[in-house]
């Protein structure tokens, strides 16, 4: 068996999929700039780990079932002063969940709830917690549909699962 072969052999066997993608390129890179044979090893797994963190982020938050993708850099405070910044801020640290502690938004309708909401999901998701979005309207349908079938314990399993579940007004 070739080097070639007994390597894709080996990062198929490990569960790497952007080494093979690179490693060609980095490998003359680190020919011509004469890198060391533990800085190549080196940028090798940070670009595995990245690929990896990045697939995770991706598949969790369609998971998440997010109704689209905002960030707390991307909200406007000063477009909503009644807003407590800093306490939006700290709630970032996602102590909260930590603490096991819940978080209620309550407002008239285009204030930003829903984007904090998200906001604080994707920022979840980050720190690897798992997170789950319903609408209070869809979570009352799904739990009397799962009451109708006998199917309630299993659905409130689904519900409580999550280290973070977002349900919605919308």
């Amino acid at each position: 068996m070739i080097l070639q072969e007994r390597l894709q052999l080996a990062f198929q066997q490990l569960g790497w999929v952007r080494v093979p993608d690179i490693l060609h390129q980095l490998a003359e890179e680190a020919s011509k700039q004469n890198i060391s044979y533990l800085e190549f090893l080196d940028k090798l797994l940070q670009e595995e780990i990245f690929a990896k963190n990045d697939r995770y982020i991706r598949t969790r938050t369609r998971l998440a079932r997010l109704p689209y993708h905002k960030t707390l850099s991307q909200f406007e405070f000063s477009f909503q002063p009644s807003i407590d910044e800093r306490r939006i801020r700290d709630f970032a640290t996602l102590q909260f969940i930590e603490h096991q502690e819940n978080i209620v938004l309550l407002g008239p309708p285009g204030v930003g709830k829903t984007h904090l909401a998200v906001a604080l999901a994707m920022e979840a998701i980050s720190k690897r917690y798992s997170v789950y979005f319903i609408t209070a309207h869809d979570l009352v349908q799904s739990l009397q549909e799962a009451h109708r079938t006998n199917t309630i314990r299993r659905k409130l399993s689904l519900f409580t699962k999550p280290d973070l579940l977002i349900i919605d007004e919308i």
